[in-house]
């Protein structure tokens, strides 16, 4: 019963399983890591392959019926489509209904007794699942006309900002005590207070970060619309295909549009007038920032032009995720950052909207996977999996074995070189990405097109009956 617990441990929460230290989370030898990796993958399928619906669909169909080998889990993959392969009549005619049945086929929590009768728009739909249910679900930004809908539970949630005390706040090879929750610093973050998407995040600061909602700072006080978005994404998607002139806008929501739009326009001037603002009154104190590097940097480079410099207390915590989201950056960014606001480091980090986890960049410059994440490289074209050892480049998939009620198995559109044999100059043991980090959309002209890596009608069959009407 140890070793189990022990499994069941290494899943919940691996920093827990570490002693709570960076330092040990990646040192450990590689055939050990992978060992624990291989049993914790065992458990999760055994615990989620006949209690999440759409698993046990595509593991029938595929004849999976126990785990060997980690590559045996690679034709159970879900790719980046699944968490919005909803009929677009469901959101767009706003049958909330049909779409908590088809969320309800993708999650171990049961929702057959959630009543969406009096969700009339996507915000309600959210909102009332995170209060009536164990879920708190998020959802993309919506670039192609619809969202992903991700059923992640609030405990998940709760876990993503509690590994930052031993994923952020320590330094590998310098041993300290873990730091206590809440850090009762304050926080600045240049956009909406609340919202969907991303944006639940800052809940999680108040909480843990902050201590209050007296030391959190928003450029814009009141909640982002996920319903605006939607409309924005639909907009942008009809204009592609050259339709906008036949798209329909009650007068209500034309209004909110436009205020929305006049936002936008204006949003540059205003984020930098309330940092200019908050800076001086905070100037000195140690505070929390997480914002995208092209932000961070543009910040910089214009306080820098005009002399201002040393902002906050040097232990104060800046961190950059998101990707460049298509600008140039010098290689030297974060200097520019690091002056300006007058902090000894800005903490860099490789992560998506699917994984509970994410990857700090080394010293060495790499972003080394953590023990939660069980990584594949697959080739992009076949979606059949790369060799473990050496330096390998392809797509990046993984099992996030931290998921507990929905299913941690994903295929990116990210292409990834991935260095198996570690080797790194800061000292880690942990196989690592380099930074060259791209979207195979970018890369080829004709869009990325993933390859599940299940036979075609095994995907075929178990796509039918994720969009079929009836419930579990």
């Amino acid at each position: 019963m140890g070793k189990i617990d022990n499994i069941s441990l290494f899943c919940s929460d691996p920093p827990a399983y570490y002693g709570q230290s960076l330092t040990k989370m990646q040192s450990q030898p590689r055939e050990d890591y992978e060992r624990l990796q291989l049993a914790a993958l065992r458990l999760r399928f055994e615990q989620l392959r006949d209690a999440i619906p759409m698993v046990q669909k595509l593991a029938d169909a595929e004849g999976v019926r126990e785990i060997n080998r980690v590559e045996d889990v690679i034709p159970l993959l879900f790719d980046h489509t699944m968490y919005k392969s909803y009929p677009p009549s469901f959101l767009h005619n706003n049958r909330f209904d049909q779409m908590t049945r088809w969320l309800n086929k993708l999650t171990t929590v049961d929702l057959s007794g959630f009543d969406a009768s009096d969700c009339p728009t996507v915000d309600d739909w959210v909102v009332k699942l995170y209060e009536r249910t164990p879920l708190n679900v998020v959802h993309t930004s919506g670039t192609t006309g619809l969202f992903s809908f991700l059923p992640r539970t609030k405990s998940n949630w709760d876990f993503f900002m509690r590994q930052y005390r031993v994923s952020v706040l320590q330094e590998f090879g310098k041993e300290s005590p873990l730091a206590e929750y809440p850090l009762n610093i304050h926080a600045i973050y240049p956009y909406f207070r609340s919202g969907g998407g991303h944006l639940m995040l800052n809940d999680l600061y108040v909480k843990y970060i902050c201590g209050g909602e007296e030391r959190f700072h928003a450029a814009y006080p009141g909640r982002l619309s996920s319903n605006l978005l939607l409309l924005f994404s639909r907009m942008r998607a009809a204009a592609a295909r050259g339709e906008l002139d036949r798209f329909e806008i009650s007068p209500d929501l034309m209004a909110r549009r436009d205020e929305f739009v006049k936002l936008q326009e204006t949003k540059d001037e205003h984020v930098a007038h309330f940092f200019d603002e908050l800076s001086q009154k905070l100037r000195g104190e140690r505070v929390f920032i997480q914002a995208v590097p092209a932000m961070l940097y543009q910040m910089a480079k214009t306080g820098l032009a005009r002399g201002d410099r040393g902002l906050f207390a040097r232990d104060s915590i800046i961190i950059a995720g998101g990707g460049a989201k298509g600008a140039v950056l010098p290689d030297n960014w974060d200097d520019y950052v690091k002056h300006y606001l007058g902090v000894d480091r800005v903490t860099q980090i490789f992560g998506m909207g699917e994984m509970i986890t994410f990857f700090p960049l080394c010293e060495g410059g790499h972003y080394h996977v953590m023990p939660g994440i069980l990584p594949f490289i697959l080739d992009p074209e076949t979606s059949k999996p790369l060799a473990r050892q050496g330096r390998v480049t392809g797509r990046w998939a993984y099992y996030d074995l931290v998921s507990d009620a929905h299913w941690g198995g994903f295929i990116s559109g990210d292409e990834v070189t991935m260095n198996w044999d570690a080797g790194c100059s800061c000292g880690r043991r942990t196989p690592y990405l380099e930074k060259s980090i791209r979207r195979y959309s970018e890369i080829s002209k004709g869009g990325d097109k993933i390859t599940c890596a299940a036979t075609e009608a095994a995907y075929q069959e178990a796509m039918d009956f994720l969009i079929a009407a009836d419930a579990r």
